[in-house]
Order: C-alpha cells, then sequence, then structure tokens
C-alpha cells in the first residue's frame, strides 16, 4: 500500500475524533495538537504516568495505518501484551503479530517460502528495545548471522547471475530461513543505497574464513541494516518508555540508528512521563530520538539550562528579590515556547477529580499525594541494633582502602540490611585478615581492627537470615503495611534488594498465618514452604521469628497440622461446589469470546469421568479468588468473568487460536500447560496474601499477581516489587492507592513511574474521592495517595533521600509547574506564590 501522507491521517483523525468513544475529553485535545505537530515535526508525549499515552499513540497509529502507512512501535518486551491489548480495543483491525524480541524470531517468519507472512508485509510492528542485544562469542550458533552473508550473495547472484566463491559449500550449512529472507530482501529493495552500502562493506572471504565474523563491530552493525532492509521502511515509528536506554551503546539506539528505516515523510513519537530524569541536557536526548535538528536541539538546551539555573536562585530570593521574579517570568515563557513545538504533556493540573480535590481541600494542586516517611530513628533501637550500627560505622573506617569491599556494602546497604546479612553470613566461610610478608605495619594495624568490628557484627547473629527478619526498617514496615491492611488498603512496595524484600514478604505473610490460625480463621495454605533448592525462599525461618515476634510457642509441626487440618476442611466445603461449578459457568458463557469459550469447553472435558487430568480443585481456588467477593457466593455471571479473567492471565492469547476464529480447539498440551499455571498458582503450597514479583517471577504468575492485587477482595493483598520489574507497564492502580519506597532511589523519574502504578485514571484514589463527594454528610478524612518512603536517620539512606528530593525538585519544576514547594505558601506571600505557579511552563495541548 502507498502512504497518502499526514493531510489524510490529519483528516482521518478531525473525522472521527468528536465521536470517538475510546478516548477521554482531554485524550481528545492531545490528538488535535498531535495533528498539528506532526505536519512538522516528531513529537514528544510527555503526559504523566497514568493519563493514557498510549491511547493517544493508538489512534494515531489507527489512523496511520487507515491512510496506507507502516508503523514500527518500538516497546519494552513486557508491555507487548499490554499493547497488543490496546490495539484489538481500539479496532480488532489492529491486531499485529507478537512483540519482535530475537533475531531467531525475525528469521522464522521467512519458513515458508513464498514468503507470506514477511515482516515487510506488515502494517503493524512491536518490536523489543532490547531486540539488538546481540552477544556474539565463539560459542554463538553462527547460523543466527547467516543473513549478513545471505544477503551479500543474493545481490551478486541477481546483478551478476553468479554466487560469490565458496557459496555452495556454506550454504549447504546455512541454507534455510536466512537464505529466504536475503532473498525477499533483494528481490524488493534492489536498488537501495543501504543495500549497497552492506555489500560494498562486507568482506565474504573473511566471513568464510571466520565462522565468529559477527563479533566484528562493523559486521554487526551492517546486520542490523540487513535486517531493517527486511523490516521494510516505516511511515510512523512510536518509541514506548522512550526515556530508557540513552547510552549511546544501548539496544534501543542501535535499533533506532542502525535497524529502523524511514520513509522520506516519516514521523516518529516518543512516548515517556519522564522525558528528562536526573539532568536537564537530557532533554537533548529525547529530542534527537524524533529526529529533531542538532543546530534546535543546542538552542532548545541552552534556554533549558537557563531555566534551571534561574529557577534555582528563584527558590532562595523569591519573597525579597523582585529581579529574580521577573527573570523567571521570562525564562519560563521562553522555555515553553522553545519547547512547545515538540512536546505535549497533560498533568495532574488537567485532571478533574485532582482540580476538584484542590478545592475542596484548600491545599496545592499536587497535595493529593501525601508523603508520610517511615523514619527508623537510632535512638529508638535495641541496644543490640545500636550496637550494630556503631560496629558498621567502624567497619568502614577501620577497612578503608583495604581491598574487601564488604565494609562499604555494609555502611551503603545499612538501612535494608543487605549488606549486614552478606558479613554474617560470609564471616564462617572468608578468612579474617591476616599479615603476610608483603602487608607493612599501618595496614596490618587496619587489619586488625575490621576484624575486630566485623567480629562485633557478626556475634549478634548466627546467620543473616535472622538479621534480616528482626531488621528495625523491616520490623518497622511490617507493623506500618499490618495498619494499613487493618484499613482495608491494599500496598504496593517498591524495593531494589531482593534478599531484603523477600524476607520482607515471607515476614508479612508468616504473621498473618499466625494471626489467622489463633482466630481460628481460613488461611488459604496447606503447608510452611521449605523453599525446595532455594533455600531463601523458604518461609519456616519466617514463621519461627514471626512466632518469636508474636508471642505464640507453636512448632512447625503444630502448625503445619493445623494448616492441614484447615485446609481439608475448606476442601470440604469447595467440594460441595464441585459439582455445580461447571453448570453454573455454562450458564453464562454467552460472556465468552471463542477464544475462552475452547478453553472452557477443555476444562469441562479435563474433568469428566475417565480423564486422566482432574485438578478442580485449584480451578475452583482461582475462580472464586478472582470472583472477588467479600463474602456471599459469586453470581453464574461473576463466576463466567473470574474464568475468563483467570484464562487471560495464565494463558498467552496466541497460544490455541486467533480469537475471532470460532472453529478454534486447544490441544491436551496447551491444556496441560495452563493446569501447572493454575496449580503453580493457586495450589496454596505457600503465603499468598503478600506476594514478591522479580526478575525470575515467569510472565504468567506477574499476570495472576496483577489480577488478583486489582481486586479489592483478592489476594494478594500486598505486592512486594522488585523496582526494575514492577515500576514500568503495570496497571496496580484499582484497588490500592499506597506505595512503601523501601529503597530510595537516585532517580526521581524512577520514583515517579513507581507511584505511577497507582495513580492512574480510574484508580481506587479516584472511586474514593468520588464516593466521598458523593457522601456530602460524611465527615470522613479526605483519602490521599499514601507515599512512604522509609528513611533510617543517621544513614547514608538519609542522605541520599535529600538528593533524590532535589532532583524531584528539579524535575517537578520542568513538567509539573510544581516551581516551589506548597509548604512555603504562607505568612502573607500567597499571592505572589499563585502568582510564580501561574506562569510556570504548561505544555499541555492548545
Amino acid at each position: 500500500m502507498q502512504f497518502d501522507g499526514w493531510q489524510q491521517v490529519a483528516d482521518l483523525l478531525l473525522d472521527s475524533v468528536d465521536d470517538n468513544n475510546h478516548l477521554d475529553e482531554g485524550q481528545k485535545i492531545s490528538v488535535r495538537a498531535m495533528i498539528k505537530r506532526l505536519q512538522k515535526s516528531g513529537v514528544i508525549i510527555a503526559d504523566e504516568v497514568g493519563m493514557g499515552k498510549t491511547r493517544i499513540a493508538v489512534e494515531i497509529i489507527n489512523a496511520v495505518k487507515r491512510a496506507g502507512g507502516r508503523v514500527l512501535v518500538i516497546i519494552p518486551s513486557n508491555l507487548g501484551f499490554q499493547w497488543q491489548t490496546e490495539l484489538a480495543a481500539r479496532d480488532p483491525w489492529l491486531k499485529s503479530k507478537p512483540v519482535l524480541t530475537s533475531l531467531w524470531r525475525f528469521l522464522d517468519a521467512y519458513s515458508d517460502t513464498e514468503h507470506a507472512s514477511a515482516w515487510s508485509n506488515e502494517q503493524i510492528v512491536l518490536l523489543s528495545q532490547r531486540f539488538a542485544s546481540w552477544r556474539v562469542s565463539e560459542n554463538s550458533n553462527s547460523a543466527r548471522f547467516a543473513l549478513l552473508p545471505q544477503v551479500f550473495a543474493q545481490y551478486c547472484k541477481s546483478t551478476s547471475k553468479r554466487f560469490p566463491k565458496g557459496y555452495k559449500n556454506w550454504s549447504g550449512r546455512h541454507a534455510g530461513t536466512a537464505e529466504n529472507c536475503a532473498k525477499e530482501i533483494v528481490q524488493r529493495v534492489y536498488p537501495h543505497p543501504v543495500l549497497t552500502e552492506i555489500v560494498k562493506e562486507f568482506d565474504w572471504r573473511r566471513a568464510m574464513l571466520d565462522s565468529n565474523f559477527c563479533s566484528d563491530e562493523q559486521n554487526k552493525t551492517l546486520l542490523k541494516k540487513a535486517v531493517g532492509l527486511g523490516l521494510g521502511e516505516f511511515d510512523l515509528v512510536v518509541i514506548d518508555e522512550a526515556h530508557k536506554s540513552r547510552g549511546d551503546e544501548s539496544s534501543l539506539n542501535a535499533i533506532l540508528e542502525h535497524i529502523v528505516l524511514q520513509t522520506p515523510t516519516a514521523r516518529r513519537i516518543a512516548m515517556t512521563a519522564t522525558p528528562v530524569e536526573l539532568d536537564v541536557g537530557q532533554w537533548g536526548d529525547i529530542l534527537n530520538r524524533i529526529c529533531v535538528p542538532q543546530s534546535q536541539r543546542d538552542d532548545i538546551l541552552k534556554v533549558a539550562y537557563q531555566y534551571v539555573q534561574t529557577i534555582t536562585q528563584l527558590r532562595k530570593t523569591w519573597r525579597a528579590d523582585q529581579k529574580i521574579v521577573q527573570q523567571y517570568q521570562a525564562i519560563s515563557k521562553r522555555f515553553e515556547q522553545a519547547l512547545s513545538p515538540y512536546l505535549l504533556r497533560r498533568d495532574k493540573r488537567q485532571d478533574r477529580y485532582i482540580r476538584d480535590f484542590c478545592k475542596v481541600s484548600g491545599l496545592s494542586i499536587n497535595a493529593y499525594r501525601r508523603y508520610t516517611p517511615i523514619l527508623i530513628e537510632v535512638s529508638e533501637l535495641s541496644p543490640q541494633w545500636k550496637q550494630i550500627v556503631c560496629a558498621v560505622e567502624g567497619f568502614s573506617a577501620a577497612a578503608h582502602k583495604l581491598p574487601d569491599g564488604k565494609s562499604k556494602r555494609a555502611r551503603l546497604t545499612l538501612a535494608s540490611g543487605h549488606g549486614i546479612a552478606e558479613i554474617i553470613d560470609s564471616a564462617m566461610k572468608a578468612p579474617k585478615y591476616t599479615k603476610n610478608q608483603d602487608t607493612d605495619v599501618a595496614t596490618y594495624k587496619k587489619q586488625q581492627r575490621a576484624n575486630w568490628w566485623q567480629s562485633v557484627i557478626t556475634q549478634s547473629y548466627q546467620s543473616g537470615e535472622a538479621s534480616l527478619y528482626s531488621h528495625p526498617a523491616i520490623i518497622k514496615v511490617v507493623n506500618e503495611i499490618e495498619q494499613d491492611l487493618r484499613q482495608r488498603q491494599k500496598v504496593l512496595v517498591f524495593g531494589k534488594m531482593t534478599r531484603p524484600m523477600r524476607a520482607l514478604t515471607n515476614l508479612l505473610n508468616a504473621r498473618a498465618m499466625l494471626k489467622s490460625l489463633k482466630k481460628k480463621t481460613y488461611w488459604p495454605q496447606s503447608k510452611i514452604w521449605a523453599g525446595g533448592k532455594n533455600h531463601e525462599e523458604s518461609e519456616e525461618f519466617a514463621v519461627k521469628m514471626a512466632c518469636k515476634q508474636l508471642n505464640i510457642s507453636w512448632t512447625l509441626t503444630e502448625i503445619n497440622q493445623k494448616l492441614r487440618k484447615q485446609y481439608k476442611a475448606n476442601d470440604k466445603r469447595l467440594s460441595r461446589e464441585k459439582n455445580t461449578l461447571i453448570k453454573k459457568i455454562a450458564k453464562s458463557k454467552k460472556v465468552f469470546d471463542s477464544r475462552t469459550l475452547a478453553l472452557f469447553e477443555k476444562f469441562q472435558t479435563s474433568q469428566q469421568a475417565g480423564s486422566k487430568s482432574k485438578n478442580i480443585t485449584p480451578f475452583m481456588h482461582a475462580i472464586f479468588e478472582l470472583a472477588d467477593k467479600a463474602s456471599s457466593i459469586p453470581s453464574s455471571v461473576e463466576l463466567a468473568k473470574s474464568f475468563m479473567s483467570l484464562m487471560d492471565a495464565v494463558s498467552a492469547k496466541a497460544a490455541c487460536s486467533e480469537s475471532d476464529n470460532p472453529n478454534m480447539r486447544v490441544s491436551d498440551e496447551q491444556w496441560r500447560l495452563i493446569e501447572e499455571r493454575v496449580i503453580k498458582e493457586f495450589g496454596h503450597v505457600r503465603g499468598a496474601m503478600a506476594r514478591f514479583m522479580y526478575g525470575d517471577t515467569d510472565p504468567h504468575s506477574r499476570k495472576v499477581m496483577q489480577l488478583g492485587f486489582n481486586r479489592e477482595h483478592s489476594y494478594p493483598r500486598v505486592m512486594v516489587a522488585q523496582s526494575t520489574v514492577g515500576r514500568e507497564g503495570l496497571n496496580l492502580h484499582r484497588a490500592c492507592r499506597v506505595v512503601y519506597l523501601l529503597h530510595p532511589e537516585w532517580n526521581p523519574g524512577v520514583v515517579e513511574q513507581q507511584i505511577g502504578r497507582v495513580d492512574r485514571i480510574g484508580s481506587r484514589w479516584q472511586k474514593e474521592f468520588k464516593a466521598h463527594q458523593a457522601n456530602q454528610a460524611s465527615n470522613g478524612e479526605l483519602p490521599f495517595i499514601e507515599i512512604k518512603p522509609v528513611i533510617f536517620k543517621g544513614t547514608y539512606d538519609e542522605y541520599n533521600w535529600l538528593v533524590l528530593h532535589a532532583r524531584w525538585d528539579e524535575l517537578r519544576s520542568q513538567l509539573h509547574g510544581i516551581i516551589l514547594p506548597g509548604s512555603e505558601r504562607s505568612n502573607g506571600d500567597e499571592a505572589l506564590y499563585d502568582k510564580l505557579c501561574a506562569v510556570a511552563p504548561d505544555f499541555s495541548p492548545k
């Protein structure tokens, strides 16, 4: 198809946007503003987290496709499901292949010799930001890189009617998908300047002699260009989470610089809530990603630096210095004018609920977020932990400039307990510092002092696990979270270090389990999880420590007996529902799409007499849990919807067949895999009130956690998420408005992303605020999005938090319109404060 141009895109959007029920009013205004800007340049959609950037981009994608254009969407791999869902929700016609994540998947499309599924035929392609992370070593499979020599060979054959010397012997080992792909490329694009460059620069002879030829950076770059030819040219390139991977050597930069091919009129859209994070100079990076020329970037950066310098001075003297106030007003306008042609940002100032909150509360526009630091004071610690804090400082000083880095780690991670646990666990294995021939007297004395301080740390606990489960920060957070849970709030916890986060998760579950057993209320767990091969995941130590903390004298054997007894009793209760469950769901199967219907039919078959697989109990646990009912038995429709949600979480939508195929079938192997996932997630052999999501958590478990966490009455009630895994792409807002920051970050953009998991359209906070306003007679407290950073006073943690706050203020001044902290609006200066805020840069669509 031929792209009809950006005027046609504009006409299509203008004709449809007013009647578009898929967009809210703010998103419609953004689409109209996008139309104007895309005529001239690329655009950065920098809406604050949770305001619907993806839907705006999908609307543009839809119009480009209807105008005959091709679209490349570059995304973090874990957002593939979300993007496919958004595209299909807008129009099934926008359906795309699964995310392209690797060279193997790229080449696999050419297994059909007729090239029917070539990537160049796809109007919409989803590409992982990690696609170009190609590691080449001596053990690398050379077939993975065979595309490059194949393109060279097929070009020679096409132009000179003969293959290069040695091709026959070489191709016998490398025939197949790479050959098919190369043929398709040469036949489709010849002549093309990129193809000419590849042929000119590639050394065929060397490739024949060296199977590891792609370890050479030049050849690796040529291969990326060959892949780009295979993908074809695009009229629109969308970069989601465009703030990521800013480094020159990153995979995303390699994709944009070497793989992506654009038509002469192509445009780029960069999507990010945090276009700048640590430094104002990052505006240059994000503007480069939408192809703003260097000279214009330089001009914008000059204004941006002047703006930040003026803001810094303004904060110091705004009450007394009229000159700096005037300078700020002038530079603020210039900063806005410089970026507005390329930047659109709707922030919470445009959200009607937040504007209403501001009016009702009398607080500043951003005060719907309430920051309540969880402070751990050294003066409040037990004598044991006071001794450890002092010993860490002494150890750090004594071991300064010694080769072992444990002392530095202990000091930097004192607030989390990670470094302490490491020292204790390694104390029995690692030798102490000893004198040898090359050790001078001064160094030896340092070694001895370090040995003594290390012994002070280790003598308090017999294992690092014990130190973690009694760490003052973890104990304080556990108590705070339990208070939130008593108020029927769900809790999201972000951290960086897996060991303390796992300890927190296990301790929360252990304490909740013991309290439940003591009250003789049902706890959905069959036994204490011993952890299998991975000792760190064991719940046994957490249960022992919880018993000690709660003054419960039960042994592990006694607790397991109690768990088995109540779990069997609950199974008997559920068994009365077993015979009617499938019948109840079948009554409402009209709510199913064809894919879910096929899965339900397979579920029915699996429970028939004589079937080898009759694992209905975990399915019942799952269906009743996800029905999200506080007490009453779910209705037939609720059970059917719960089954559909469960199937979406534990099975890939492409795993069975196309969802719109009425004759689709589910194979025995596909159903076996689904059963395994349901048993793993709902077999209840371990605590599920709190769940830990980290790098090794598989995608289907993440979906199940997200599904349950977004339901008010379902488990998990606490989600402990490693920052790199959970801060982007996950919607965790429907039942939660409380966020703990267990390990403070240096990067305010990261923290904004973390808080943005619960601060989104349709959040629990919005629902509670609407309910509060509807009940005008109520004197209840206004709801807030609660943000609770954990700060260990007197440690490096406290300094970290101060630095983060300073950087956060700079970020807010550029993007949020928050020039001065709300606490400074006092002492008769309210009018001047409001005047300064009113002239803050505003990049909202107009």
